[in-house]
């Protein structure tokens, strides 16, 4: 089984993140290309809701804590929302409510309003790691997602499980070349035992 390297950097959901001139927020979601097994943007900011889509090109350095990028906050203010908000139009006129009687003894249903409705923004093909995501093992769920190591040329190398009760978690880190889908969690061709047999990662000397 692979081991990582003191070249991988550690991508935790929930570490601090700044720009060259202060702070930016923290890292909300990580978005990769399950093709290339490739790190290919972070979702940056102080609320989930206003956080922007930040190339993995602009990451000067990442540690366990903290992330630093290569941007400064003006040019940060100008990356992508990693939000949008679409109008979606009713379905049809009558799912409104009936309204008055008319002089023929019939009702007007009035049409339905217009719903708004916001989602996350992945660009095409490529797949989100959220924070709380349950890791799939061949045999049943086990442990959450907490982030993810990549190489300097943002390859993924691993993906980082929290797993086990809270009086005796630890955080493992899983070959990417056991992970077989990630669209919906991560899915791995391993079983909770063998996860569990992972030696533990300390994460405050990753990266």
């Amino acid at each position: 089984m692979s081991t990582m390297t003191e070249k991988e950097s550690p991508y935790a959901i929930g570490a601090d993140v700044s720009c060259a001139d202060g702070d930016c927020g923290r890292l909300h979601r990580i978005i990769m290309d399950p093709a290339t097994r490739a790190l290919t943007h972070l979702v940056v900011g102080r609320d989930a809701h206003a956080a922007r889509l930040v190339p993995a090109t602009l990451v000067a350095s990442a540690g366990t804590g903290s992330i630093v990028l290569t941007c400064t906050a003006s040019g940060f203010d100008l990356l992508e929302p990693a939000e949008a908000t679409e109008m979606v139009a009713p379905a049809a006129p009558s799912g409104g409510p009936v309204t008055g009687g008319g002089a023929l003894g019939g009702g007007y249903r009035a049409p339905s309003k217009p719903d708004m409705v916001t989602y996350d923004r992945v660009p095409a093909g490529e797949v989100q790691l959220c924070r709380n995501e349950r890791l799939h093992a061949a045999d049943g769920d086990i442990g959450h997602i907490k982030g993810l190591m990549a190489a300097p040329d943002h390859h993924v190398t691993h993906i980082l499980l929290s797993e086990g009760h809270l009086w005796s978690r630890k955080e493992v880190a899983v070959p990417i070349r056991n992970v077989v889908d990630a669209t919906f969690g991560v899915q791995v061709d391993l079983t909770r035992e063998e996860l569990k047999d992972l030696p533990a990662i300390d994460l405050t000397r990753a990266g």
